[in-house]
Formats: structure tokens, sequence, C-alpha cells
């Protein structure tokens, strides 16, 4: 029996995507006891190093539990084994209950069709006395950080760029996704590598998926970390681009009614939503929504695909970091912000650690955001909000901030 097609608002859309990232809703009493928790919603964390105000692995994890310990993440990924850094969507923090769907890149990393994989490939082969030489040291004297391995490949890495002479750090990569070696503990940028065997805790089953088991599961995930989706949006997040045989299992999941289809009025193509989310989907429509304003990194979750983002808010987002100064429209490290269910702009800051000032070089509205008392407080507070877990001691303004909220701020 086909399952009834749900239809539902634009509004209602875009507050299951933001609930089902835990946008929503009261901070969490006790947040370091929420984060575990937290992280089984999202499925990965993405890793910056760039810290112009904060490393986005921090922001994201802020902007859904407010003033947190940073050393409770630290804790469950490198004490406890309850995370580890691999490739999600790019260099992330992954759960390691999901192991099994990871390994399934990890057994087929060194197989890849592309010129660059064919590339390091052969490269990787014509060095296996440097890839036994790096084990080999690691079993021995392990963890060590990459200043620590000698540089004894027979054919050096160079691209004749800014990559060249990088030989250790680029094994050290083919070994990570291969999951023969992991970073065992990490301190700011530097990392400690050790053997897979020695930073995987001993419980964890060491299970081998099938292609299609893989996306039976990880689909799933995905989709309820976005709440509501396309087929695309699924392929995009989490192990992006990494679900196999994709199109038959989809359509298992929806003839078991685990998926369902949904209209969205006024929005093209099918949309879909896992039946675990409908709950969440009643709560909305019975008016049971708790907006929240708060601030999201460049590559937090909700919004790291881009197109997406505009689709669902009408909101045009590009990271400035590689463009000119003089040709950045809004700054270098902006931090969009959410209000309710709508993003209604942006700010341009920067963190100085040494003076504990955080400077706000600009504040940006998105049309036809009012410039009310209630929106301005609202947007002051999140700020303030982020003072407080920086620790700043200060927060200055620039002098563009709209002229109704300067008094407010």
């Amino acid at each position: 029996m086909n399952p009834k097609i749900l239809q539902i608002s634009p509004t209602t859309a875009r507050r299951l995507a933001i609930a089902a990232q835990r946008l929503a809703g009261p901070l969490p009493a006790d947040p370091n006891a929420a984060m575990l928790d937290l992280l089984r919603q999202l499925r990965c964390l993405q890793l910056d190093p760039i810290r112009v105000v904060e490393r986005t692995q921090y922001l994201v994890l802020w902007s859904r539990l407010g003033n947190y310990d940073r050393e409770t993440l630290h804790q469950l990924a490198y004490a406890d084994g309850h995370l580890f850094e691999y490739w999600a969507h790019c260099a992330s923090l992954v759960l390691t209950e999901d192991y099994g769907l990871h390994s399934h890149m990890m057994r087929g990393h060194h197989k890849g069709t592309s010129l660059w994989s064919q590339r390091m490939a052969q490269w990787v082969v014509e060095n296996e006395d440097f890839r036994q030489s790096i084990l080999t040291a690691l079993a021995e004297r392990g963890p060590l950080r990459t200043q620590d391995f000698e540089n004894t490949a027979n054919v050096p890495w160079s691209s004749g760029g800014w990559s060249s002479g990088r030989s250790v750090g680029y094994m050290l990569d083919h070994l990570w996704l291969r999951g023969q070696i992991m970073v065992a503990k990490r301190k700011g940028l530097e990392r400690w590598w050790d053997l897979a065997e020695r930073v995987l805790p001993q419980h964890e089953p060491q299970r081998v998926l099938s292609p299609a088991q893989v996306t039976y599961d990880a689909a799933q995930k995905s989709l309820k970390a976005l709440g509501i989706g396309r087929a695309r949006d699924i392929q995009r997040h989490f192990i992006e681009r990494r679900y196999p045989e994709f199109a038959k299992v989809m359509q298992q999941l929806r003839k078991e009614q685990i998926v369902l289809p949904v209209t969205i009025e006024g929005w093209p193509g099918e949309w879909l939503m896992h039946t675990d989310t409908l709950p969440l989907l009643e709560r909305i429509q019975a008016g049971e929504w708790q907006p929240r304003t708060t601030l999201l990194s460049p590559f937090d979750n909700l919004i790291r695909d881009r197109d997406r983002t505009e689709l669902m808010w009408d909101f045009y987002y590009r990271i400035e970091i590689y463009v000119p100064a003089a040709k950045r429209q809004y700054g270098y490290y902006v931090l969009p912000i959410l209000h309710g269910d709508q993003l209604i702009g942006r700010i341009d800051p920067k963190m100085d650690w040494k003076t504990g000032v955080l400077t706000i070089n600009a504040l940006y509205v998105q049309a036809p955001t009012p410039l009310d008392e209630a929106t301005g407080h609202a947007v002051a507070q999140a700020i303030r909000e982020l003072a407080t877990f920086l620790s700043a001691s200060q927060i200055v303004y620039g002098s563009n901030v709209p002229q109704p909220w300067q008094y407010l701020l």
C-alpha cells in the first residue's frame, strides 16, 4: 500500500530542519551531559583549523548547548573513545558506533578511479618501505606527531606547488583514510598518531557491512539529522557522496515506510522524512515551537549545503576567506544569525585572544527583517552569549550596525 503523501508548509519544513538540528527549544540544563546525545543526532562534527572567532567544532556545539566545557568534547573523543577523527563530508569527529559505516570507505580508499586517487595509489606502491617504516615507528614508539617521523620516501611527493615536500603528511593521510592509523589525541592543531587497533575501544564491534547495508543505515541517519530533505540532500549530508546503491536502497526504505514522501507548498521536487521524525512534526504542527536566536559557524551542519540553505531560507551565503579583502561583501569569517525559523542576517566578528576583546566589525540584517526592539535585543543577547563562551572581557562594535539597534548593542 502506498503511504499518503504528507503536505506541509515551508514554515513547518524550516522548523523541522532547525528542530532536528537541535537549534530550537530551551538549552539543555546540563550542556556537558547532553553533548553525546546531541552528537548522536548530528552524526558528524566538522573540524576546521581557523580560529578567527573559535574553531568550528566548538561553535557548532555552542549554538546548540550554550556555554559548555570544551574538555568534555576532548574527553569523549580522545579518552572515552566515543568519537574518532575521520572523513564524513570532510574531516570530522564521527561516532565510534558508526565505525562500520566509515570502514566501508577505509576498505575502498586505495581503489579510487580519479586521477588523484590513481596517482596517490601509485605513489604509495613506490614507497612501500616508507609506509612500513611509519607503521613500525608507531608500533614501537607511538603515539607520535607528524614531525616525529623520518622522511624516508624513495619517491618524494612533489606537485610543483604548495604541497611539495609533504611526503610524511601525505603518507599519514593515506594510512588514516585507509583506517590503519588514527588520531590518538589532539592539542589545538597538533595531532598524535597511533595504530588504529590501539585507539579504537576494544569493545567496539568491527562490523563489516555490505554496500547496501551502509546506505540503508547511513541514509536514515542523514535524513533524521536533516529533519526533512530531498534525495540529493541526503546524499550530500553525513557521508557525502558515499551512498552505494542509493536508488535501490531508498526504494526499499520507502516500501518499508521507514522513509515517507512529503510535498512542500511552493517548493520544487519531492521531499522525504523519516518516520521517526513524525512525532516532531506533530508537535510543531500543534504549535509546540520554541524559537531560539543564535549564531552559526560558517560550517554549521544546518547550512553547510549552500544550495539547500538558499532554497529553504532564501539566504545566499558563501564564505569569503579566499576572497581578496577589497572584494569581500561581508567579511572574512562571517556568522549567520538564526532567529526563530529564519536566517535574518550575519555578523563579521573577530576575537583577539590576547586582549580578550571580541570585535563585531559589522552587523548585516537581511530584508525584510524588521529592525524592531525585540529582534535587536535577541541578536544582542546572542552576541553577548558568544562573548561569554569565548571568555571575552569586552565587546567592541564597528560603525556598520543598523542605526535603530545601536543603543541596544
